[in-house]
């Protein structure tokens, strides 16, 4: 080999990619702004091309079709969600995770309201992402039981009475979680954030009769 050849230079590499990488996000926030505003339904491949300051060409070079651009929204959207339920060996820092999450969740949710308002008619059109959301869902169910299972076992929470199960409970709070934006859509604003915030309020009503009197007091939560 000579040993005058050039090497490729790392850092002019990385150059192209880093740049490519930054015009996908900057679609990616304009597409999101719009969905979340408009729909996903009257935003075209040009709105958001036009929303980020660039090219329909330049779009296409980056993402096929207005489908592939939602698909990776909800790629964001759910790994946003990740390695928040690994329970830990201190029942208060459970509880603690436990309350923050429940907010961050409505947070999330509010940041991408298209998806909440939309899910079921997304999902319908589009058998790749309800591959992708049902994946993502049998995940994180897996992952709040096992969380749950824990707060069980610490003696934060009473199992529900059978017939129910613990995975019955886990459901119904999933059910609020991802239905209380598309619910706002019908009954009241889905485009306030306070209103979506609420949606946290609901989830601790579902868990307040299965707390135990300990959790109750690490809680601060009368009637302890």
């Amino acid at each position: 080999m000579n040993s005058n050849s050039k090497k490729p230079d790392p850092a002019a590499q990385r150059g192209p990619r880093a740049t490519s990488q930054r015009t996908r996000d900057r679609i990616l926030g304009a597409a999101l702004r719009l969905f979340n505003e408009q729909g996903t339904a009257v935003v075209s491949t040009n709105h958001i091309a036009a929303e980020t300051g660039i090219s329909p060409g330049n779009l296409y070079y980056h993402f096929g079709d207005k489908q592939e651009i939602i698909r990776a929204l909800h790629t964001r959207y759910a790994a946003a969600h990740e390695r928040r339920w690994e329970p830990g060996q201190q029942a208060e820092e459970n509880l603690g995770t436990l309350l923050e999450n429940v907010t961050a969740s409505m947070a999330l949710a509010w940041e991408y309201r298209f998806f909440e308002r939309e899910i079921l008619a997304l999902l319908r059109a589009d058998p790749e992402l309800r591959a992708s959301y049902q994946e993502v869902y049998e995940r994180r169910l897996g992952e709040w039981l096992a969380f749950g299972e824990q707060l069980v076992t610490q003696g934060m929470l009473h199992r529900p009475r059978p017939p129910r199960s613990l995975r019955d409970l886990v459901l119904a709070i999933w059910l609020i979680a991802t239905n209380w934006v598309a619910f706002l859509d019908v009954t009241g604003d889905a485009q306030d954030p306070a209103q979506v915030a609420k949606g946290a309020d609901l989830i601790l009503v579902v868990l307040d009769s299965y707390l135990t009197s300990e959790a109750r007091r690490e809680l601060g939560v009368s009637g302890a």
